[in-house]
């Protein structure tokens, strides 16, 4: 078995992922790593990725049809054998200790089986990419720029605006830009649930970590850049506009319905602090 395994899922972008398996090749990876890229859209964009980016490295290519992203990050994580495995978008780049830091603190947290890395835009502006469980009206919200006037105190507590990026700490949900699952909790969660095609699955596998009594810890002194906005980025407006938002809504409408009478898991850290309240 490998220790460690990347899915990097892209859709018809070879540039983007030239860019992050260079930052692969100068990082400091197991010496036993198998790297999987999918391209979820055909047209044959694998073939358009130049050699010299993967040099050295362990990869396999795949071109398939666009089902979604759950689908596509779930056939890449079929063609792997590793302890750890990594969801990694295309326009991520990794810096040289991003993985060692992330396989050390799984090794010294048992309990914990899904982890992500502080995420930094080109600007150095850091991305959100921790959340507490959202409800629906939490979404409305943040889309309405009166609304999220007249409740900014609980969009500062669904969004964590008043966390350290720098501290590494148990959280209710990861982004699933880059997200790194034990194969102990992936054997046990997975895999990500294709009812779901752009969003929401990310959300639903951290809750089903934390129901599995596994952890899910954001580690911030892990660090990696991410070349682009959020998909979901927008406002109401956008959803007429914007493909990408469209999706966003059906797929917190299924999200949602799924879990309309169910609580959320009693050790999340947001259920652990109301229970203290």
């Amino acid at each position: 078995m490998n220790e460690l395994g990347i899915v990097i899922l892209h859709f018809n972008t070879p540039g983007d992922v030239e860019r992050n398996l260079k930052a692969i090749i100068k990082a400091d990876i197991p010496a036993k790593t198998e790297i999987v890229v999918v391209n979820n859209g055909g047209h044959n964009a694998n073939s358009k990725i130049s050699p010299a980016s993967h040099k050295n490295l362990n990869v396999r290519f795949f071109d398939i049809s666009n089902k979604g992203f759950s689908q596509g990050n779930n056939y890449g994580i079929a063609k792997l054998n590793s302890e750890y495995i990594a969801m990694v978008n295309p326009d991520i780049e990794i810096e040289k200790d991003t993985f060692k830091i992330i396989l050390d603190y799984f090794k010294k947290h048992p309990k914990v089986g899904i982890i992500a890395p502080r995420l930094i835009y080109p600007t150095g502006k850091v991305q959100d990419n921790y959340r507490v469980f959202p409800r629906p009206f939490d979404l409305i919200i943040k889309r309405i720029p009166f609304l999220r006037k007249r409740f900014t105190e609980r969009m500062r507590k669904y969004l964590m605006w008043d966390k350290s990026p720098e501290k590494n700490e148990a959280v209710d949900w990861l982004t699933g830009a880059f997200q790194v699952v034990s194969q102990k909790c992936w054997n046990s969660v997975g895999p990500n649930n294709e009812y779901y095609f752009l969003f929401m699955s990310d959300v639903e596998i951290c809750r089903k970590a934390w129901e599995k009594n596994f952890e899910v810890h954001y580690v911030g002194e892990s660090k990696a850049r991410h070349n682009e906005s959020r998909l979901s980025e927008g406002g109401i407006k956008d959803i007429f506009k914007k493909k990408t938002m469209r999706i966003h809504v059906s797929d917190a409408v299924k999200y949602f319905i799924k879990h309309l009478f169910r609580k959320l898991p009693n050790n999340c850290p947001s259920c652990q602090i109301k229970q203290k309240a």
